[in-house]
């Protein structure tokens, strides 16, 4: 699994339709829905086999807003993160910053360039979520080309 940062992973593009990934991946193992607290909700799908969720969100009119990956062969740059402790992934980007702190055992880092969270359980590196690019403004955001268009 390559991750593309603001543009997504392998060939799954942020900001695809829920029938262009159905049609690109088949039906979902699950489908669950998450509410925020702003009364957005969150469609999530889930791929066992590839390892991956991905969140259709409401306040972006149910595109493809951010895809994590769980495989551990999951490359941001040519790299592979996946089962690094976290302190040997601060070393790598000491520029990440903490974005929430569940409990002694799990963290997420986000790299606020890339716009990628790096989810750490029990002090190893688990998951890598991509998001995408927003605008100067910080509300806007900028949807790669998805083919669709």
């Amino acid at each position: 699994m390559e991750v593309l940062p603001h543009l997504g992973i392998d060939a799954l593009r942020l900001g695809s339709s829920r029938e262009a990934i159905e049609a690109a991946l088949g039906a979902p193992d699950r489908i669950a829905e998450d509410r925020h607290d702003d009364g957005a909700t969150s469609a999530i799908w889930t791929y066992r086999m590839l390892r991956l969720e991905l969140s259709f969100d409401s306040d972006n009119d149910y595109r493809l807003s951010h895809i994590t990956s769980y495989h551990p062969y999951t490359l941001v740059r040519g790299f592979n993160p996946m089962g690094l402790s976290g302190k040997l992934l601060l070393m790598k980007y000491p520029h990440l910053e903490l974005e929430v702190e569940v409990g002694r055992d799990e963290r997420y880092y986000t790299d606020r360039i890339l716009d990628l969270t790096y989810g750490i359980v029990r002090a190893k590196v688990v998951s890598v979520t991509v998001f995408p690019e927003y605008d100067e403004s910080g509300e806007t955001i900028k949807w790669p080309r998805s083919g669709e268009e």
